[in-house]
């Protein structure tokens, strides 16, 4: 419980709490606009100076860190499972705090004692205290469960930390996994397996990262399967071994290129010989046959048709007949003889033509037979090169087929531990049937008092696959109201449950704006909720309100709402606010 809460600065209003419900009001100054608002009163404030006291760290540009603030120390009575005590808290010192127990013991805390200062600890030790006092923690520390910072923010949520958003969470920053790990040690539930599951998510990251990886040292490429890859690293091993055996065999000559330059002169050569002896063939073939056919003119056959005409041709005419074919006879004699030399010189042309191409044709197979085996330094170093990259591509798959096969097999043995995970969780929700009962009853009970039968709602805790879920439902329009009454719910159920299992810090902490567009009537029955809860846990509910809204509260008869509210009154004038001065 919180005995009150004070600064050593002179102006600080020091507020004081009772046992049971405390109602802290900020009045709007008669003098303000009808826009003025009680922001400057310092409600707000008092929640992040509990925070504070119990262990925060101050963010970059918080109120611990304005200059006017800058010798500020806090201090807080308090009862922390029976024992009494101050704390303090400085915001020029503020990694350590000043700790007095009334009965002058240290009950187990790691007090630094010396002659000249008061006896103080770390916050780190002051918050693993704390947790071991309120929540019961583990001692020595767990390092998988939750710290005593995460789940203090449940019994004292903040506006700035978004903490009147979601029910399961007390702050937009927190994550998913956190929560669970959270709500499962508070509710009763197996935390340790809420925490597995949040190694799984850390391992499903670790995984996404390795893909992103691969896919990068892919580059614009896809990722292929593992099948794939055996495929084309088998492929490329075995074209690495065709190179590397070439290159380990290859034997370099010295003449290589000239004889090479020759061999390739050679068939140049012998190509044309060929072109040319299918010339050469075709015209002896021609001549051929031109001798056979050359004949001379008969002219018989003129002076047969002239007798069988009955026409007989004189002696000159014939004479000239005569005369005539000698003269063509002639002529094919000087022919033959002209065909006769060309005949002769082609022959002897294709007989050379044949003996080069042989000649050619032997010279070149000795080179090629020479070469065999055999190739130029050039040649080596292209296949030296081919091998490189060859090595290369394959060492490139290889790898490839390595971050498959690791995705592969990661993601095979995740969704394994995954549903496996979540057959536990399933059996441990089972086991632990009381404690989900409990849960859901105490939400009832809230839901109930606030809305009767007007609105049906409940608790879920389901086992998901990405762990335990808790959610709260009223049914209605998704209007922030509504919402605000489902965190309160929550809240409600939450402390009943912690006290019972843990014993819990045994005070609720609400500032006014987790009751923004509430109905008046919902917002003086969960004030009146709060004093039975207080009862409950036999603790404290605070409730921070403005007082303007506090006047339109109708609560139930008998319930004297105005003895409840704390001697300290905060308003929005230069000097009434908690800290008694505006900040600049």
């Amino acid at each position: 419980m919180i005995i009150s809460i004070g600064c050593s600065l002179p102006t600080f209003k020091e507020i004081t709490f009772d046992a049971g419900l405390n109602i802290v009001l900020a009045d709007r100054d008669v003098d303000s606009g009808e826009t003025e608002t009680r922001n400057g009163s310092g409600k707000s404030s008092l929640v992040d100076i509990i925070h504070f006291l119990l262990g925060s760290t101050p963010r970059k540009g918080s109120l611990f860190q304005v200059p006017e603030l800058a010798d500020a120390t806090f201090h807080a009575h308090m009862i922390v499972d029976g024992i009494r005590l101050r704390v303090e808290r400085s915001t020029r010192s503020d990694r350590r705090v000043t700790v007095f127990f009334v009965d002058g013991e240290n009950h187990g805390l790691d007090l630094n004692r010396d002659l000249v200062e008061d006896p103080w600890a770390t916050v780190g030790e002051w918050c693993r205290w704390l947790g071991r006092k309120m929540f019961r923690l583990p001692n020595p520390v767990d390092p998988r469960a939750p710290s005593f910072r995460e789940l203090i923010g449940y019994s004292i949520r903040r506006r700035e930390d978004v903490g009147f958003h979601d029910p399961h969470k007390y702050a937009r920053g927190q994550s998913d996994g956190d929560a669970q790990v959270a709500l499962s040690y508070l509710f009763g539930l197996d935390w340790k397996l809420a925490s597995e599951f949040q190694d799984q998510r850390e391992e499903k990251k670790e995984e996404s990262a390795l893909r992103r990886q691969a896919k990068a040292r892919m580059g614009k490429g896809r990722l292929e399967s593992a099948a794939t890859l055996r495929s084309r690293v088998a492929l490329a091993q075995s074209q690495t071994e065709t190179l590397r055996s070439r290159v380990d065999n290859f034997v370099v000559h010295v003449q290589y290129q000239e004889l090479a330059s020759e061999a390739a002169a050679a068939k140049v050569q012998i190509e044309g010989l060929s072109r040319e002896a299918v010339t050469v063939g075709s015209a002896i073939t021609h001549i051929r046959q031109s001798l056979v056919a050359e004949e001379g003119p008969d002219g018989r056959a003129v002076v047969a048709l002239f007798n069988a005409a009955g026409v007989q041709l004189s002696d000159q005419v014939l004479k000239t007949f005569d005369e005539v074919k000698e003269f063509h006879e002639s002529v094919i004699r000087n022919r033959r003889h002209h065909l006769d030399g060309q005949l002769t010189a082609q022959e002897r042309r294709l007989a050379e033509i044949n003996a080069e191409t042989s000649r050619l044709g032997a010279r070149r197979t000795e080179i090629l037979s020479s070469l065999k085996g055999k190739g130029a330094f050039s040649d080596m170093s292209d296949a030296a090169r081919q091998l490189a990259l060859k090595q290369g591509e394959l060492a490139r798959l290889e790898s490839q087929l390595e971050d498959a096969l690791l995705l592969e097999k990661g993601g095979t043995e995740r969704r394994d531990t995954e549903n496996k995970l979540l057959a536990r969780l399933q059996d441990d929700l089972t086991a632990r049937e009381t404690a989900v009962f409990n849960a859901v009853v105490a939400v009832d009970v809230a839901r109930r008092a606030l809305y009767a039968s007007d609105r049906d709602g409940h608790l879920e805790i389901k086992a998901t696959p990405s762990g335990p879920e808790f959610k709260i439902t009223i049914d209605g329009s998704r209007s922030g109201g509504i919402s605000s009454m489902e965190v309160f719910c929550f809240d409600y159920a939450l402390s009943k449950i912690t006290k019972d299992l843990h014993g819990g810090p045994r005070f609720l902490v609400h500032d006014s704006h987790l009751f923004d567009g509430v109905d008046a009537r919902q917002v003086a029955t969960a004030i009146e909720l709060g004093e039975t809860l207080a009862d409950y846990i036999a603790g404290q509910y605070i409730v921070l309100l403005n007082s303007d809204e506090f006047d339109k509260l109708q609560f139930s008869e008998g319930f004297d709402a105005r003895a409840r509210v704390v001697p300290t009154v905060l308003n929005d004038t230069e000097t009434g606010g908690l800290f008694g001065f505006r900040f600049k």
